[in-house]
């Protein structure tokens, strides 16, 4: 009778000792599952965010609910780079920089952007590049730690030939991918 109580105590242990290894194995689990949910946001907040294209000003290299991510620590905007940009007045903007800090922005009568004298060379823009605002009076040009963004469908852009060039703090990111996810 002692063999099967000592028998009968060994699988009680066994037992619990299993439950408590699955709880900390589920709780483990669960730790794991708050950090990447913790990490995951952390970079979508900070580093990266996703961004829906919203229009036709950026066609056809963007088209309409295309989803493209941008990377939100990038200080240093360049020439063909496509940007997010943040207005005052809350409206988000997809465009492509098109002229630094410094350079002359002229528009020729042919319907042709000229930086520096030098004709744009952006293959994916379509349309005459027409003055859009009588605010913004050409040759413009673009002030300190400020860039000329345009959208690549120039007959159906609202851009900096209507706002005026932005602010490096009014560009929230630069867009590194971009995926033809379409609504």
């Amino acid at each position: 009778m002692k063999k099967e109580q000592l028998q009968s105590v060994d699988e009680i242990l066994e037992e619990r000792k299993e439950k408590l290894y699955r709880r900390r194995e589920f709780r483990c689990f669960l730790v794991e599952c708050v950090v990447l949910v913790a990490l995951v946001y952390a970079a979508f907040h900070y580093i990266i965010g996703l961004a829906v294209v919203s229009g036709e000003s950026m066609e056809p290299g963007l088209t309409d609910g295309e989803l493209v991510l941008f990377y939100r620590l990038d200080e240093s905007y360049q020439t063909g780079d496509l940007v997010i940009i943040h207005r005052a007045d809350g409206v988000e903007y997809i465009k492509r920089v098109v002229a630094e800090p410094g350079d002359v922005v002229e528009l020729s009568e042919e319907g042709a952007l000229l930086v520096n004298g030098v004709k744009d060379a952006t293959l994916t823009a379509v349309g005459k590049t027409e003055a859009t605002s009588e605010d913004v009076t050409y040759p413009y040009t673009v002030p300190e730690n400020s860039y000329f963004a345009l959208g690549d469908n120039r007959e159906n852009s609202k851009d900096s030939r209507s706002f005026g060039a932005v602010t490096a703090d009014d560009i929230t990111g630069r867009v590194f991918v971009y995926m033809g996810m379409t609504r």
